[in-house]
């Protein structure tokens, strides 16, 4: 089993902080949507990536003790005081001694094979009255018109391939956007809630934020395109690597005139102060 099947270089890297600006565009600058009412003392990012929501969130609460986790050691040195990264692989069972109050996870896209047992631990490593957020997306491509119906073009073939290597060959779902509530709901949470924004592929939509959202991920896709696909091809499906450079540049001339978005999907909810809360007793 392949662990992380995508790129770990500096363009990936980049990638993923474009995708924190555009869900900061989002929210108006807001790193969390959840309805924390005090200051939390624990919070755990999961995947943290850069590390660079780690090191906000622990700008914006001094006193927290804030712990990203992720595979790779990719953060920098320099992080308030507090800020902690740790290496490990957070589908392994986790063995934190103390629970939090926050818990984050986002972008967890093709990467998380066992949906329910990692929501399962969030809930299990909150606090009484704590709170867990996901952002994550459903990547099936759809028109300007908010239909999933493409006409037969590179578009279409494109994502077709690339989403069902990674359903059926690498066994990480890409949209796990699409049922996250589901899942908090089945975990045991409860208050939730959840947004779903609509994020333009290209600067078309005439909306100017939508416009600048669309701009920058845009060009994450365009560029991005041969590392998220290539490994998948070569490795899963065989093909030489002059017929990914083909196909992806089929794919980039489409982007450049095929008006379509993907969702961007954010879910927030409590775990209940009893167990009983969580079944409607309270």
């Amino acid at each position: 089993m392949i662990a992380y099947i995508l790129p770990n270089d500096k363009e990936e890297l980049d990638r993923l902080d474009v995708h924190y600006y555009i869900a900061l565009l989002h929210l108006d600058g807001e790193l969390y949507l959840a309805l924390i009412r005090e200051k939390p003392s624990r919070i755990l990012d999961l995947g943290t990536g850069t590390g660079i929501w780690a090191i906000d969130i622990g700008d914006k609460f001094e006193d927290a003790t804030v712990i990203g986790v992720d595979l790779s050691p990719i953060q920098p040195s320099w992080v308030p005081p507090k800020v902690k990264f740790e290496i490990d692989d957070i589908e392994e069972e986790w063995n934190f001694r103390k629970l939090f109050d926050f818990i984050y996870s986002r972008y967890m896209a093709s990467l998380i094979r066992n949906w329910d047992k990692y929501i399962k631990q969030c809930f299990n490593n909150l606090k009484p009255g704590g709170w867990a957020e996901f952002k994550d997306w459903d990547v099936r491509p759809y028109t300007s018109e908010g239909s999933l119906e493409l006409p037969d073009n590179a578009i279409k073939k494109w994502h077709g391939i690339v989403l069902d290597v990674y359903e059926y060959k690498v066994g990480a779902t890409p949209n796990p956007g699409i049922f996250l509530k589901q899942k908090f709901t089945e975990a045991g949470f409860i208050n939730i809630e959840e947004r779903v924004f609509e994020v333009p592929v290209s600067a078309w939509p005439k909306d100017p934020r939508k416009k600048s959202v669309g701009k920058y991920y845009g060009v994450t896709l365009y560029e991005g395109a041969s590392a998220l696909s290539t490994r998948l091809f070569t490795h899963f499906l065989n093909w030489e690597i002059e017929e990914v450079e083909v196909f992806n540049a089929q794919f980039r001339e489409n982007m450049k005139t095929f008006q379509f978005y993907h969702k961007y999907h954010i879910v927030y909810g409590q775990k209940p102060l009893t167990l009983e809360s969580s079944a409607g007793v309270l």
